[in-house]
């Protein structure tokens, strides 16, 4: 979908396709139909001590992952929200998982 400024009767002033509400809700309904899912890489470290802590905050679309670390200086673009786990092992020392924003009990 695609929005243009249309002319009004007169052709001599540009009104918004954003004043009509049936476009708006056009619209609305496409925002919600591709908005990308969100989620946390949370990972659990053996100590001592044990922690658990959010590493990693991602989002899906329809065309990949986006995966940006919480310390910062890590940006990954990947294929599946799972594929960003291998990055959060710390060499066998720790167990990373998928949380996904509005889950329940990490769906």
């Amino acid at each position: 979908m695609s929005l243009t400024l249309v002319d009004d009767e007169n052709g001599k002033e540009a009104v918004s396709l954003f004043d009509d509400p049936e476009i708006v809700s056009g619209v609305q309904e496409l925002v919600d139909d591709q908005a990308p899912r969100v989620f946390a890489v949370v990972q659990e470290t053996f100590g001592p001590p044990e922690d658990l802590q959010i590493v990693a905050w991602g989002m899906t679309t329809k065309t990949g992952v986006e995966v940006i670390s919480v310390h910062g200086g890590t940006r990954m673009g990947l294929q599946s929200a799972e594929s960003a786990l291998m990055f959060y092992r710390s060499g066998g020392r720790a167990i990373p998982r998928i949380f996904w924003v509005g889950g329940k009990g990490g769906e």
